[in-house]
């Protein structure tokens, strides 16, 4: 199945770092505002993981770490990483709160097609690392990876009780 580009809810996004702040003293749900209620582009796909969908945020982020992808176009001659995949920061998400993003309408229709291509052809390898970085996290494989992403079975509760408010 075809992955797609989606927006989230910010409503939905700041009940969620609300409710991790409050649970872990910091929270890594990423944000989609810049100070003062500046809209950011943001987008992320959805993937099914652990009976629940996630959204796993595209980022401008540049760095290879262990539990990102990054999206590298091949076709461009400078600057080839577009962004990466933030998998540590992927979060629970109910259908209400997310909608498909339409590319063709988008100012940045280009950069976005280049991105979703790529997701596309390495949709496998994307699906498998959503797995393995849930599962090195929940059980809690290393410190520095736990401490450094969202808390996933907090937002999978969260997600299910914001589903029953709805």
């Amino acid at each position: 199945m075809a992955l797609s580009f989606y927006d989230i809810d910010k409503d939905y996004v700041k009940y969620l770092q609300k409710e991790e702040m409050n649970e872990r003293d910091f929270t890594k749900v990423p944000n989609i505002e810049y100070p003062g209620n500046l809209p950011k582009f943001t987008c992320g796909v959805v993937l099914d993981v652990h009976e629940y969908k996630y959204y796993v945020p595209v980022s401008s982020y540049k760095m290879q770490k262990p539990d990102n992808i990054l999206i590298n176009i091949e076709s461009e001659r400078y600057n080839k990483v577009k962004g990466a995949l933030r998998f540590n920061y992927m979060f629970s998400v109910p259908d209400e709160c997310i909608k498909e993003r339409i590319i063709a309408d988008d100012p940045n229709k280009i950069l976005l097609n280049l991105e979703w291509k790529f997701c596309n052809e390495n949709e496998i390898r994307i699906r498998n690392k959503a797995k393995q970085t849930y599962s090195k996290v929940i059980n809690k494989v290393n410190p520095s990876i736990v401490n450094n992403s969202c808390d996933f079975k907090l937002l999978e509760r969260l997600c299910a009780e914001y589903q029953k408010q709805c």
